[in-house]
Order: C-alpha cells, then structure tokens, then sequence
C-alpha cells in the first residue's frame, strides 16, 4: 500500500464487547484523528519521604476523537448508531431512508487506525458525543469523540484495503434549519452548530481484576446543546424563527408540542444523500445582539434540546442514501 492509502479510519460494530470481528470494516473519508492508547498513573507518597517514591500504571484505556466533512455514507451510518443504537429502514428502493433513535440497545466498535507504517487496533469503543457544524462558505463538518478498550493489536500497513466515498461532502449550500413545525425554511441563518454528549463513566466500565475496560462504559444524561447565528437581529419573524422579544420575554422562548420544532437537513429530501437532524423539544436562552465597530449586526442564540413527553424522545437523525440494511 502506498501513497494517501496508508493513512485511514476504519470501523466495525461488534458483536461482543471488545471482540475484534476482523471484517466487515467501513472506511469514512476522515480529515484527522487523536485516538491514542493512555493510562493513568498512580503515585505512592509515604511519611518517611519527602518525594513520591513508588509508581504503577492505573487504569488504561484509548480516547480521542475523529474530525470529518459530512456524507450521507455507510461510515457515517455506523458512528450515528454509537448515538441512536436503533436504525429503521424503510423504501422499497434506492434512496433509502435510514432513521435513528435514542431507545436501544448500546452498541460497542473495533476501530482501525492507519497509521503511515503500522495499523493501529482499538476495541470496546464507545462513541461519547458527537459536534455538527455549518457555516457559510464551508463543508458541514462532523466531530466524534470515542472511548474504549486498551489498544489491543499492532500490525503492517497493508492489513486492510480501505475503500472511499466517491461523492462530495454535504455543504452549506445544502443545508436547511426549519423551525417550531414550519414547512418552509429560514433564509436568516448564518451558522448553526450542536453538541450531542453522553456523558460516558469510564471509571464504571472497569472492574477489579483488570487494568481496561471490562464492559461498554455507560452513558449517562444525554446532554444536547448548540448555537444558531442569525445573519441579522430577527424582529420579525419570516419563518417562525425565535425573535428578540420572544427571546428576552419574562419567560423565555420555547418550542415545544407534538412534532419537530427545529429541523437541520443538509440535502435535498427529494434525492439521496440527506442527512437530518431533529429535535422535538428546544428551550432558548438568551441572545447575544451587540454591535461592534461598523461590522454587520447578527444575533447568537444559544440553545439546548429536551426530552419531549410528546414524542418520547430528544432528537432523531434521518439519513438518505443507497444502503438498503440498517447499519
């Protein structure tokens, strides 16, 4: 192997914790990773001492995150169900349509790391959260942040053939931000980004006995959060969008009920390769409207997504694409 290919991601489900299933791997189009092998350090201090005098490894365990344009593709797939473990297919032909929920049970991976000269093994990974992002004269970009097992293998570059999307990335031109139910998108957002965080105990997935994990670290609260940038202060609303009053009212603004109340879809719904995100139940907190100098006013809206009693759930992602088995 030579050239860009000896550097690559791969990921597979498992079908027991921190068993490496050796193929069926998918290889996502990713920009960097962090992913590293490391353990903590335990430190013995006795009165006779002036100094730590004694040391031993703790617990180990790999970490790290990986960073990507989006695409609508099978590595995608994989990494939305270490969020929304249960994937409902539905169509009778391509496009199908791919829908992710929070009910379900936890999945655990084996990821691939190449790295120039060696490939890198890690197993019992967990995804703990997950960022999106979009913004004006750029790719929709993707963060993922894993934890698991102790690297487990080593070996040659070579070990895997990794093969690519072909298509391009999802980008801002793509995207579309609907809110409170409305059928017809905003055209006042600059930039919108959101934070999907498990909470994952990694203390909890070990057990005495063994210096790494011996189970898939548990979740915690899920915690949803993020940022929308309007291209101007919203004192009317176009398209439901939250405005400065409603924003700065004794109570606050939320969009809450039965159904959607803020939609990000980057594609179009009529076509494959769509990714959505949705969100049933959204508190506002306050805006951020100040000027600076003569630089354009915009307003900054922070947000957080809640469990909806309406629809039972937080969020879901919809995702569009050729892949006729759930992932």
């Amino acid at each position: 192997m030579s050239g860009f290919s000896n550097r690559y991601v791969g990921i597979v489900k498992e079908a027991s914790y921190g068993t490496d299933p050796t193929s069926g791997y998918v290889f996502g189009e990713v920009d960097d990773e962090s992913i590293k092998h490391t353990y903590d350090v335990m430190q013995r201090t006795d009165m006779s001492r002036y100094g730590t005098a004694k040391s031993n490894t703790g617990k180990e365990f790999s970490e790290g995150d990986i960073n990507m344009a989006m695409l609508a593709d099978n590595f995608l797939g994989t990494v939305l169900t270490g969020l929304f473990p249960t994937d409902t297919v539905t169509g009778s032909g391509a496009p199908y349509t791919h829908t992710f929920t929070e009910a379900g049970t936890d999945r655990s991976f084996t990821v691939l790391v190449g790295r120039e000269e060696k490939e890198h093994t890690y197993t019992g990974v967990a995804m703990d959260s997950m960022s999106v992002s979009a913004n004006i004269n750029e790719y929709a970009m993707i963060s993922a942040s894993m934890m698991g097992k102790a690297e487990s293998a080593l070996a040659s570059i070579g070990a895997s053939s990794p093969a690519f999307n072909t298509a391009d990335p999802l980008y801002f031109a793509d995207a579309k931000v609907f809110f409170n139910g409305d059928s017809t998108a905003s055209n006042l957002v600059k930039s919108i980004s959101f934070d999907i965080n498990m909470n994952r105990d990694g203390d909890n997935a070990c057990g005495l006995g063994d210096a790494t994990y011996t189970r898939l670290p548990p979740f915690q609260r899920r915690e949803i959060s993020g940022t929308i940038e309007f291209n101007k202060i919203v004192h009317t609303a176009v398209e439901s969008e939250p405005t400065y009053t409603q924003l700065t009212s004794a109570d606050g603004l939320e969009f809450s009920g039965s159904g959607i109340e803020l939609k990000v879809q980057f594609g179009d719904e009529s076509t494959a390769d769509v990714v959505t995100f949705n969100f049933y139940k959204i508190r506002f907190e306050a805006p951020d409207a100040n000027v600076s100098g003569r630089d354009t006013q915009t307003m900054t809206v922070p947000f957080i997504a809640l469990f909806s009693p309406d629809d039972s759930k937080m969020m879901d992602v919809v995702m569009k694409n050729a892949q006729s088995a759930a992932y």
